[in-house]
């Protein structure tokens, strides 16, 4: 029998505590073996998993409980070990449930990665507040009404201070200004024109630094590689900067040479700009509209892969080849690259002599129609790439379209300085096959403007979703043709991002592939505009789509798309009397059945799960307060102390489980509401 048990004040240490000293570790002992049961039959048999952090927290509280029995509790009649026993391990239980009540698995990270999550964290955390103290230095201070007020009419100074506030920031943000200067859609020209001064005016690294960088790449010492390399840079970009040198051989080469320490960097900056995209996007409405979230997601992405020198090779290799199959009139020059010199933090390219279209003083001493030629060249050779090359350059901004210098050995006479380069193959997109022929098949219905055209090649190219109201979306686009596509004079300069916010708002998703294009042609329409304010894109792309029509329609195009057509149906021409065959036969025979799956759509599947987990636990809510109201208020059960009983102690700490499983579920509810 229990007697009853009284708390009592103890000395801070005495005998009493060598006495317990030894039944407490063997509790201890015992509890860790239960809580491995535990995790065992936990994970096997109800698919809950139990993390080591979580049972090692368990443990470190039924360390300090059973302290508490052994030396705080005075047990009349020295009480059972057993029901000591019971009560620790239900108390540790208890903790348990509740802890994953409260936080759920996989919330928090595992325990090895607690270390690396705290320093992340407060890694993240200072740089965070350097950048707030940048913006506030150069007078943007984010939280402030007075700058956001300011925005609104925007001058020239607020475009410098942009300016400064992102060159502070470091490399991530140069890039993102590099970015937002083609983007007039969402930035005024007093700001944009600040901002493409970021392509090229950016301080360089120290030369002592560089030649660490490329000695330690090359594996050599700069003398055994070239015969000269010049310490000061030709450019210095965001990611990396090049200089001007001549291998042992004498032939002239230029070498990009990643920024010291610049991965380091741009990871930990990329993971603030995926967050804030993330909050913009779950707190805003401009944010969701925008897609922020993608958008930094993508430009992460696009930016972890310019990182990657020996990517930039393979782009160079293979859009190098692309290009010399395009016709003389629209061909762009890509430079080559050594690759016996070349790493993931070294390239060594070919030198190509001439000014980039972001010098204000070449654009000046261009006439009209040099102008105009060379933005026709431009997007009919971007273009090109998307839809017929499956391979485009993704960041056409002026910085990287290079006016190429006259050949030394031309022949008298002829044309000076008209070739363009593409630079900074960093990044490129791909695309496969089928989004080429939907890409064709929406630049015919922009030629003919028929919207049902252009419905049906959105569609195949992006899929049919079962939730996609067809009609809506096609009086949508139709109006957006007549808006933007048969309107006399040049396009307005939001038309990709404008097209790109129509495609998301009817809930369709838009591949990364393709988004990257719809980008790619919202930055050379930036680039087209700089060169020719008056470009007329629409008459261009309908000039390029009536084009392709006529290629294909040549015999030996109609051939190969005939051979390629025959290689898919043939296999199905042949399977097809024996199919025919077999469901005649069923239905002869009686035998022809269908078979109806029930939730078969995950989305389906998830919304049923949800709405029987939120019942379930309402239930059980309900369940364990009852329970817990006829334990509190029952007289029987062993007495513990001189108040409560073991039927009272049980029933308090279900009512507080039944009141935390009832607060989860009142939670998901509002929280739905809110959203």
């Amino acid at each position: 029998m229990c007697g009853s048990v009284t708390l009592r004040r103890m000395p801070a240490w005495s005998t009493a505590h060598d006495a317990c000293l030894a039944p407490l570790l063997l509790d201890l002992l015992a509890l860790a073996g239960v809580l491995a049961l535990l995790r065992a039959v936990v994970g096997r048999f109800i698919g809950l998993p139990l993390g080591s952090g979580r049972l090692a927290l368990a443990w470190l509280f039924g360390a300090l409980v059973g302290v508490w029995f052994r030396t705080r509790v005075q047990w009349a009649g020295g009480g059972s070990p057993g029901l000591k026993f019971g009560l620790l391990i239900l108390t540790v239980l208890m903790f348990v449930l509740v802890s994953e009540l409260l936080v759920p698995q996989g919330r928090i990270p595992p325990l090895p990665g607690w270390w690396a999550a705290l320093k992340r964290t407060l890694r993240q955390s200072r740089r965070s507040t350097q950048i707030m103290g940048i913006l506030v230095r150069h007078g943007l201070n984010p939280l402030s009404t007075r700058t956001r007020h300011s925005f609104q009419k925007p001058t020239r100074r607020q475009g410098q201070q942009l300016r400064a506030a992102l060159e502070e920031s470091g490399v991530t943000f140069v890039k993102l200004g590099q970015v937002l200067s083609t983007r007039s859609d969402l930035l005024p020209p007093e700001v944009t024109r600040e901002l493409s001064q970021l392509q090229q005016q950016v301080k360089p690294a120290p030369w002592d630094d560089i030649r660490g960088v490329l000695e330690r790449e090359l594996d050599a010492p700069l003398e055994m590689v070239f015969g000269h390399i010049d310490p000061e840079p030709l450019a210095a970009a965001s990611v990396g900067q090049v200089h001007r040198a001549a291998l042992r051989s004498g032939r002239p080469v230029v070498v990009k040479v990643q920024r010291p320490g610049i991965r380091e960097v741009v990871e930990g900056d990329l993971e603030i700009a995926e967050q804030l995209g993330q909050t913009l996007e779950r707190r805003t409405d401009w944010g969701r509209e925008m897609g922020a979230a993608q958008l930094a997601h993508s430009f992460a992405d696009d930016l972890r892969q310019e990182l990657d020198f020996s990517l930039e090779a393979r782009n160079m290799t293979d859009l190098k080849a692309a290009l010399e199959r395009h016709p003389e009139t629209e061909r762009l020059v890509v430079p080559g690259y050594e690759p016996t010199l070349s790493t993931s933090r070294v390239l060594v390219m070919e030198e190509l002599r001439g000014r980039t279209l972001s010098d204000d003083a070449l654009l000046a001493s261009l006439s009209s129609a040099q102008r105009q030629a060379f933005a026709r060249r431009i997007f009919h050779s971007i273009l090109r790439q998307m839809t017929v090359d499956g391979l485009f350059h993704a960041d056409p901004h002026p910085g990287n379209i290079m006016l190429l210098d006259a050949e030394p050995n031309a022949p008298e006479g002829a044309p000076a300085a008209e070739r363009l380069a593409l630079l900074d193959c960093g990044s490129v997109g791909r695309i496969d096959r089928t989004m080429q022929a939907g890409l064709q098949q929406l630049i015919m219905g922009v030629e003919y403007s028929d919207p049902q055209l252009f419905t049906d090649a959105l569609l195949d190219t992006l899929g049919r979703p079962e939730h996609i109201d067809e009609g809506r979306l096609r009086r949508v686009l139709g109006q957006f043709m007549v808006a933007q596509l048969r309107r006399e004079g040049p396009m307005d300069v939001g038309l990709f991002n404008e097209l790109l916010r129509l495609i998301t708002s009817q809930g369709l998703h838009v591949p990364g592939e393709l988004s990257t294009a719809l980008r790619s042609l919202a930055v050379v329409q930036g680039t087209l505009s700089v060169l020719d304010p008056e470009f007329d894109l629409i008459g261009e792309a309908r000039k390029i789509a009536a084009r392709q029509l006529q290629e294909e329609l040549l015999p030996h195009n109609l051939r190969r798309t005939l051979e390629q057509e025959l290689v898919t149906v043939l296999p199905l021409l042949r399977r097809l009397p024996r199919h025919v065959d077999q469901v005649a036969g069923m239905i002869e025979e009686g035998r022809l059945g269908m078979n109806v799956r029930l939730f078969a759509d995950r989305r389906d599947r998830v919304v049923v799960w949800q709405i029987m987990n939120q019942v379930l636990l309402t239930l059980l809510g309900t369940v364990l307060t009852l329970a817990s109201v006829l334990l509190m208020t029952s007289r029987g059960g062993p007495q513990l102390t001189q108040s409560f009983t073991l039927y009272q102690v049980i029933g308090f700490n279900v009512g507080i489980l039944s009141a935390i499983l009832i607060f989860r579920v009142l939670i998901v509810i509002f929280k739905r509401d809110m959203e």
